[in-house]
């Protein structure tokens, strides 16, 4: 299937999506606690609105209502199933031996528990059971993506720590909770088997601010998977960001942020350094979300700098990347989104990672998702024959 047809199929998709009537309903597990639709915490399920961004990071709370709220004793069982099922094409061309997918799959499965343990203690628990891949079912690994505590309001201050495994804020725009099924490239990249942006981590992420339009995070986290188990947590972060005008930034304000990293870890055993001992690395990024009516526009840079025995090479190496990602709402059940982004990688690589994402959601019920979306990567090489990936699906996402 070439890129002209994927197009024209993405397009009729969209354009037969923005035709469907219009529905109602609600999803768990917040909304049968509270008995609203998931619009209220969600412009598009499952990317997070201003009113979903606050309840989050008030530890699971609704704003002003802490004293009335009910624990996971006095309220419905707090567990929700989420998965997908629909067509699949990957392709990936110009690499020996890369695989090759097309047909209908059933992609993913994640448990989720979230609520109150006190008033003044919330939870998230999301657990990615193991399957076994096999025709027509996407494999995954088991793992614990998230299990974290939030003690909110420390000593009555406007203060919050999330401790245990969690999406940490560095992380400007959510990986577990956008639009887009294809990956932000600039949130995947890092030195061979280090930490990447997009991966959850174990530690703890001390929040203030949230009353104003200033705020700031700290976090400390367990960082690459080459350390050793008796290593100490050695990974820290620390993100400024403001909103101007009324919102968070999310659907409604404008917010500019700005983040930075510091790390260390051991080479990985693939990497020919001089020894194993733990190198520093550091990422520095500034990002801005901006908002006009249902419009959202995305931009974010990162620059990195790593020990060159992270990387197997004698000397410091540099990278950054970045990307736009535009996405619209509108009153028909329907969401758009689209997204340009690079990695320029260190130099003695000499390669770059180029992608362009298109896709769309219509929602049948707020728990019910017909997501259709085509995304390209390209691989600047010295080579005649760049690698290439074409990536399609049209599937339904659902939540119960």
């Amino acid at each position: 299937m070439n890129r002209a047809r994927f197009l024209a199929l993405l397009g009729f998709v969209v354009a037969l999506l923005a035709c469907l009537p219009r529905t109602s309903s609600a999803i768990p597990v917040f909304a049968r606690k509270y008995g609203f639709n998931c619009t209220m915490c969600h412009s598009s399920y499952p990317r997070l609105n201003d009113f979903g961004a606050k309840f989050r990071n008030n530890g699971y709370v609704l704003p002003g209502h802490g004293a009335g709220e009910k624990t996971i004793l006095e309220s419905p069982t707090p567990l929700a199933l989420r998965t997908g099922a629909g067509y699949v094409f990957d392709e990936i061309k110009n690499v020996p031996g890369a695989p090759f997918q097309r047909g209908f799959q059933v992609v993913g499965l994640d448990i989720l528990s979230a609520g109150l343990l006190s008033q003044k203690i919330g939870y998230m628990l999301i657990f990615v059971p193991g399957i076994t891949e096999a025709p027509g079912l996407a494999g995954q690994e088991a793992s614990l993506e998230m299990a974290n505590l939030v003690f909110r309001e420390i000593g009555g201050s406007p203060v919050s720590l999330r401790a245990g495994r969690f999406e940490p804020a560095y992380v400007a725009f959510s990986v577990k909770r956008h639009l887009g099924d294809s990956p932000y490239e600039v949130y995947d990249y890092s030195f061979p088997a280090g930490p990447k942006f997009s991966d959850t981590q174990t530690g703890l992420e001390l929040r203030c601010g949230t009353r104003g339009p200033m705020r700031a995070v700290a976090g400390l986290v367990q960082g690459s998977a080459t350390n050793r188990s008796s290593d100490n947590p050695q990974d820290g972060y620390l993100r400024l960001e403001g909103v101007l005008g009324a919102g968070e930034g999310q659907t409604a304000g404008q917010r500019i942020g700005l983040v930075g990293y510091l790390g260390r870890a051991r080479p990985d055993a693939s990497v020919a350094a001089p020894s194993d001992d733990a190198q520093s690395f550091e990422r520095y990024g500034v990002d801005a979300s901006l908002n006009a009516s249902s419009v959202n526009l995305g931009v974010q840079y990162l620059w990195g700098r790593d020990d060159g025995a992270l990387w197997g090479q004698g000397s410091e190496a540099t990278w950054n990347g970045g990307f736009a990602e535009l996405t619209v709402g509108t009153d028909f059940r329907t969401a758009f989104l689209a997204r340009a982004e690079m990695v320029n990688e260190p130099s003695f690589i000499d390669r770059d990672v180029r992608r362009y994402t298109a896709g769309g959601r219509y929602y049948f019920e707020d728990n019910v998702a017909a997501h259709v979306e085509y995304s390209h990567q390209v691989v600047n090489t010295s080579a005649p024959d760049d690698p290439t990936e074409d990536y399609f699906t049209l599937r339904l996402d659902m939540a119960f």
